[in-house]
C-alpha cells in the first residue's frame, strides 16, 4: 500500500520558494521525499545548498511569474513534473485611494492571479498527458472576509478571490488526471503581516498567527497520495478566523 504522505519520486515545483511558506514548504517536501524544483524572483543559493543536503539534485531557478514566455521555457526545461505549488504572491500596501492605487491594482492581479494562471498554462497539458499530477494555489481567508484586519488591502483580497474561483474553475478542467486545489492562510508569521498588530488576533478562537510550517503541512499534503479524493477543494488554515 503506498504511504499516504510519502512524496518519494515526486518533481515538485514551488513558486514564491524564498519567502517565509516557500521555504517552510520546500524543506518539507524534500523532507518527504520529493526533488524540488524552486524559485522565486531571485535565487537562493543558501537554501538550495541546504535542502542538497540530502543528496537529491534540487534547483533553484529565478523566474518572474508575471512572465508568460519565461514560466513556459521554465516549465519546459524542468519536465517532468508531478506537482506545482503555486505560492508566490505579493501583499501590497497601497492606500487604494492613492492616485497611482490601479496601477498597483494591476501588478497585484498580475502576480496573485496571472502568475498561477501562467504556470498552469505551462504545465497543464503535460501533466495531463502523463495521466497524473496536482496542482496546489495560495488563497487567503482575505478571500473569505474581506481581509482579517481593518486595514486589509482590497487589491489583496479582491485577488484572492480570483484565485479561489480559479482553483474551482481549474479543478473541473484538469481532472481526473490533475487533481486541483487550494490553501487559505490565516494571518501567518511573515514579513507580508509585519504591518498587522497581534491584538488584532485576541478575539480569534486560536489567538495568535500561524507558523509558516502550519501552512506548509496542508500545502505538501494536497500533493501527497494521501489527497487522492480531493478536488476543487479549498483548505482554510485561520485558525478559526473563518469558518465556512
Amino acid at each position: 500500500m503506498t504511504a499516504p504522505y510519502d512524496l518519494s519520486g515526486m518533481r515538485i515545483v514551488l513558486t514564491g520558494a524564498s519567502g517565509g511558506i516557500g521555504s517552510a514548504t520546500a524543506r518539507l517536501c524534500a523532507s518527504l521525499g520529493a526533488e524540488m524544483i524552486l524559485t522565486d524572483v531571485a535565487e537562493n543559493p543558501a537554501l538550495l545548498a541546504e535542502l542538497r543536503g540530502d543528496g537529491r539534485n534540487h534547483v533553484f531557478e529565478a523566474c518572474d511569474v508575471r512572465d508568460r514566455a519565461a514560466v513556459e521555457a521554465f516549465c519546459t526545461r524542468n519536465f517532468p513534473i508531478d506537482a506545482l505549488i503555486l505560492n508566490a504572491g505579493i501583499f501590497p500596501r497601497e492606500d487604494w485611494l492613492a492616485d497611482d492605487w490601479i496601477d498597483q491594482f494591476h501588478h497585484t492581479m498580475d502576480v496573485n492571479v496571472g502568475g498561477p494562471a501562467n504556470f498552469v498554462r505551462g504545465a497543464l497539458a503535460h501533466m495531463k498527458a502523463r495521466g497524473h499530477g496536482r496542482i496546489v494555489l495560495l488563497g487567503s481567508v482575505a478571500a473569505h472576509t474581506g481581509g482579517t484586519h481593518a486595514h486589509s488591502p482590497m487589491h489583496y483580497a479582491a485577488s484572492k478571490g480570483a484565485v479561489h474561483s480559479f482553483v474551482r474553475w481549474l479543478a473541473r478542467r484538469a481532472a481526473p488526471e490533475v487533481l486541483v486545489n487550494a490553501v487559505a492562510p490565516g494571518s501567518t508569521l511573515t514579513p507580508m503581516v509585519a504591518m498587522a498588530k497581534p491584538d488584532a488576533l485576541k478575539d480569534m478562537p486560536i489567538p495568535r498567527y500561524g507558523k509558516p510550517e502550519e501552512i506548509a503541512w496542508p500545502l505538501a499534503f494536497l500533493c501527497s497520495p494521501g489527497a487522492s479524493f480531493m478536488c476543487g477543494a479549498i483548505v482554510d488554515v485561520n485558525g478559526g478566523a473563518f469558518m465556512g
